[in-house]
Order: C-alpha cells, then sequence, then structure tokens
C-alpha cells in the first residue's frame, strides 16, 4: 500500500499537457477537505495528474477558498471536453425515480430536512438504484461554480460513490457493506443479490464515530462482522478511524476504483481509496 501522502498533493504525469485540454476530462471536487481536482486524458484513457488544495487556514472561509484557488490554478482556468463537480454534503435523500416529480423537489427534501436555510435544490439521477437524489450545496459552493462553469450543476458525492457499488455488485450476487468517510460525516451503504439495501450519512465528531454507525446499521440489518468492508475518502490506514473498525471486524479492505480507465504510474504515490468518488465520476454518464 502506498505511504501516506503530505499534502498539499500535486501528481503529474510528463505527457499532460496544458495546451490541449480539449482531449481532456476534468473532475472536480469541493468539500470541507478542500478542493481536489483529476485530469483524465482521453487520447490515452489515463488518468494523468491528481492536484489537491486543502483547507488548512480556518481564518479564511470556504466559499473564499474555493473562489481563489478556481481562479489562480492554471489547469482549472482551462476549457476542457467535459466537466463534473462534485459536492459532498451529508443532507440529502433519496427518492425512487418511479414516483419522483421535479416541480416538487422542495416538498420531497422538506420531509427530512427544513428548507429555511438550504440555497438551491440540486436533483441528480442515479441509474443504481433508479432513484433521484436531492440536496442543497452549501451556499460557497452555489456561489464558487458559476463564476468559471455557468452551465455545470454539481452532483452528490453518491452518485458517483452508487456507480462504484453498482460496478462491484455486478460480479458479486452476496453482501456488500461499504463505509465512505468524509471529514465531518460518513455514507454507510450495503446491497444483496445487487439490490441496494441501505444508503445513509451520519454526521461524525470523532474518528470513531464511523464504527459505531456501521456495525449499527449491520447488526439491525442481521449482517455478520465477518462479511467484507470496503473502506473509501479520508480515512487513513491505521489511523483512528482505520482501527475503530478492525476493533470489530478483521475483513477490512481499502476500496479501488472500478473503472475502464487507466491510472498514469504517478498516481501510485497515493492511497485510491482517497480519490475513489473523484475517480469515478466520468464513468457515471
Amino acid at each position: 500500500m502506498a505511504r501516506s501522502q503530505p499534502y498539499p498533493l500535486e501528481l503529474i504525469d510528463e505527457t499532460l499537457n496544458i495546451n490541449a485540454t480539449d482531449n481532456y476530462d476534468l473532475t472536480l471536487e469541493l468539500s470541507e477537505e478542500g478542493v481536489s481536482f483529476a485530469v483524465l486524458d482521453l487520447l490515452r484513457d489515463k488518468y494523468v495528474m491528481l492536484r489537491h488544495y486543502p483547507h488548512d487556514d480556518e481564518s479564511v472561509t470556504t466559499g473564499r477558498r474555493f473562489a481563489e484557488i478556481i481562479e489562480a490554478d492554471d489547469f482549472l482556468m482551462r476549457r476542457y471536453r467535459k466537466v463534473f463537480i462534485i459536492a459532498p454534503s451529508l443532507n440529502a435523500t433519496l427518492i425512487p425515480a418511479a414516483v419522483y416529480e421535479n416541480g416538487l423537489r422542495e416538498d420531497y427534501f422538506r420531509f427530512n430536512f427544513s428548507t429555511a436555510d438550504c440555497g438551491v435544490i440540486v436533483s441528480n439521477s442515479l441509474p443504481f438504484p433508479d432513484a433521484v437524489v436531492l440536496f442543497s450545496p452549501s451556499r460557497e459552493v452555489t456561489e464558487s461554480i458559476p463564476a468559471r462553469w455557468r452551465e455545470i450543476s454539481p452532483w452528490h458525492h453518491t452518485k458517483p460513490l452508487l456507480s462504484h457499488v453498482s460496478a462491484v455488485c455486478r460480479t458479486n450476487d452476496g453482501c456488500y457493506v461499504h463505509i465512505h468517510f468524509e471529514k465531518d460525516f460518513v455514507t454507510v451503504i450495503t446491497a444483496e443479490k445487487r439490490n441496494l439495501t441501505f444508503c445513509n450519512s451520519f454526521a461524525t465528531s470523532s474518528p470513531q464515530d464511523g464504527a459505531y454507525y456501521l456495525f449499527s446499521v449491520m447488526d439491525r440489518n442481521g449482517i455478520r462482522h465477518d462479511e467484507t468492508i470496503l473502506v473509501s475518502g479520508t480515512v487513513e490506514p491505521y489511523g483512528e478511524a482505520h482501527i475503530a473498525l478492525l476493533s470489530f471486524a478483521h475483513n477490512v479492505r481499502f476500496a479501488s476504483p472500478v473503472i475502464r480507465q487507466s491510472f498514469s504510474y504517478v498516481m501510485n504515490e497515493v492511497q485510491l481509496h482517497r480519490w475513489l468518488n473523484l475517480f469515478t465520476a466520468a464513468s457515471c454518464e
């Protein structure tokens, strides 16, 4: 396994040509962790760049950091064939596609969350499990995107995450258990016989909280602790969150992207589970 990567992070393949970005796709993630993006070379069908700007200065507002980074980065100011933007959010709700009506999105969202303080409510279609996810990106996200990509709507993090689960389940009829870590919350997903059985996010205040929520879900659903547990997101190997999982189960593995694209050798410097959503987004279409 690759060693922990110091931040800020920048990995660039020598074949990357900043003057030929029409041949590339860009995936950008705006989260409480910072700004991260990956560049996919369409001619070589290979990821050739990964860059991450951490939020390490709490005196600067998140929105200002988003805007300043986007405006200052040489690659983010280029034109790409396609741009995908991921905005992780704790508050989201899934609606079956068969009953979803776009004109009622605020009513659906209000069933679980207050709309008094939220901004725009965004909908993303999910082929797996044939549903629509509704979420309200932070005001910092919605203010940062239009200045550079006016026509692009952000994706909730469950869109690429559930796409990954769907890809794994195509060859797995058994029980599938996955926990994805963000800075202040986790998303727990279970599937069985290629059907989604659980997907929800929980706020966390300590590294051990993720394990508490995961095993509570497993116990309520009769899932044994010896099932394989896949882990992705902001969790370090043998960090506190990982050790908390290992305290309850031994078959804990870090997830890797299940995609047709390849990776430049420079990506050997990072743990791919950390960037699972970033590398999966381009395969969601």
